[in-house]
Formats: structure tokens, C-alpha cells, sequence
């Protein structure tokens, strides 16, 4: 009966998510709102170090507010149209960074040296770097420093050598997709080019 009680609970937050969403929007809202009014109706009495705060409040909030539109875009219905891949990879990284050893103690850095943008799915591109980013992050080691090259393929290279076992997923992952996706990996270094999906 216990699990029951539990997949139900899991079904109605499914059909609830957007409501739950737009209320927490609100909440972020709201309390962007209040901190306008504070800057708007500066007291005198009150130090520089007060408004200092008040812009790092903000600074957080837009944060929270990218947060909460990656994690609704999780679960929202499907989209085609045309994504750029460095907004997309942010994102991504955004996602993963719950996983706080990735976040902490893996340095990240998306170059770009070719403005790319993918045609196509946004749940087919999710779903292929979802399935390397999970290996990416929990395969590589602390004190990684990872770049991701954006050009006319998109490269991964981490500086430390990774998890042996995350290493060989990544290959039998690349063999599984290869009617989809064209990946190369080596023991630093994955590449991916999307086979009729750049432009």
C-alpha cells in the first residue's frame, strides 16, 4: 500500500508541475520586487555594504530564476526549432551542477570558437548529452579542469584521467548511437558532431 501511496504521489506532482512552477515563479518575483523597493527608497542612515547586498540578492535571484526555467524545461513537452549550443551546454552544466562534487570540484570551461546551433529535437539533444554528461561527471576525477570546444564539432577534453569503467560506457555509448551521432572517444578527449542535426 506504502508504494502505491508513493507513485501517486508521483503522478499527481506530474500533472501539478506547472502550477507548482508558476507559484514558486512568483515567490522569485515577489522577492525581486521587495529588494527593488529597498534600492528605490534608499535610507540615508543605511551603510554602502547594505545596497552591495541588495545587488548580490539580485545577482542570486537571476541565478535561482535560471535555475528554476532549466529545471522546468526538464520536464515540459516536446520542442523543435533551432538551439544555440553554448546557451544549450550552459544549461546543461547548470543541471548537472546539483551533483555538488561536479560543481565544486570540477573547473568547466566552454570555448567557443565556432557559433554553432543545432537543428532539430530539444528532448534529442537533451537526451545525448544527458547520457554523456553522466558519465562525464561522475567519471572524472577532483581537481579535473574540463573544456568544451565548440566549432564545427563539439569537443570534451579533461586534463585527468577518468573513471576506466566511465571511460569504456562512453565507448559503448558512441557504438550504440552511431546511426544517430558521430562520437569519438579517447582516454582525454570525447568529440560528437549530430549527423543532419548541425547547421
Amino acid at each position: 500500500m506504502k508504494k502505491e501511496l508513493n507513485l501517486c504521489r508521483k503522478i499527481a506532482l506530474g500533472s501539478l508541475i506547472q502550477g507548482y512552477f508558476h507559484n514558486l515563479r512568483g515567490t522569485v518575483q515577489a522577492i525581486s520586487l521587495e529588494l527593488q523597493m529597498l534600492l528605490l527608497k534608499k535610507d540615508p542612515n543605511s551603510s554602502p555594504e547594505v545596497y552591495q547586498r541588495i545587488n548580490k540578492a539580485f545577482s542570486l535571484l537571476e541565478k535561482l530564476q535560471s535555475q528554476l526555467e532549466t529545471a522546468f524545461e526538464e520536464i515540459s513537452g516536446e520542442k523543435k526549432g533551432s538551439w544555440n549550443l553554448k546557451k544549450f551546454l550552459e544549461k546543461e552544466i547548470l543541471f548537472w551542477e546539483a551533483n555538488l562534487d561536479f560543481k565544486h570540484k570540477v573547473k568547466k570551461e566552454i570555448i567557443v570558437e565556432k557559433d554553432l546551433n543545432v537543428e532539430g529535437s530539444y528532448n534529442f539533444l537533451k537526451g545525448i548529452f544527458c547520457l554523456i554528461f553522466q558519465e562525464l561527471v561522475y567519471g572524472l576525477r577532483e581537481e579535473t579542469y574540463l573544456k568544451i570546444f565548440i566549432k564545427d564539432k563539439v569537443e570534451f577534453v579533461w586534463d585527468k584521467e577518468m573513471e576506466k569503467e566511465a571511460l569504456e560506457r562512453l565507448k559503448i555509448l558512441a557504438e550504440s548511437l552511431k546511426d544517430q551521432v558521430e562520437i569519438k572517444v579517447d582516454k582525454n578527449k570525447l568529440q560528437i558532431c549530430l549527423k543532419n542535426f548541425c547547421g
